[in-house]
């Protein structure tokens, strides 16, 4: 059975230069926007806006961040990425603890924006 093309935009991720940027970035976007900053999201590396916009506390991957896509099959979807000659970093690839792949990166930016394909 073919793959059948079901990306999401998962997320927008910034980066920002450290995490006074990021946390400040996050508190204006909320004010002017009305998306609570997510406590339940929060990590060592980012913070986010809701679910929509992740505000990086470093500089990440890519010149200005990256695009989250989330896919109902990964594997299949690289698959398909590569069918068309998009290339993915293997070293990027972070694992569910079933062994499936949870998250991997493009070698290729667009835009100035690193694509990451993540599992639903």
């Amino acid at each position: 059975m073919a793959f059948t093309p079901d990306f999401q935009i998962a997320h927008l991720g910034v980066n920002c230069g450290d995490e006074a940027q990021a946390m400040a970035c996050a508190g204006l976007f909320s004010a002017l926007f009305g998306l609570e900053v997510n406590p339940a999201k929060e990590s060592a590396d980012a913070r986010f806006t809701g679910t929509q916009i992740e505000w990086l506390k470093s500089s990440g991957r890519g010149t200005h961040g990256h695009i989250a896509l989330a896919t109902s099959d990964l594997p299949a979807a690289r698959q398909y990425l590569e069918e068309k000659g998009f290339a993915f970093d293997d070293s990027s690839i972070k694992w569910l603890p079933d062994g499936r792949p949870l998250v991997i990166y493009s070698r290729e930016e667009i835009g100035g924006f690193a694509i990451h394909l993540m599992q639903k």
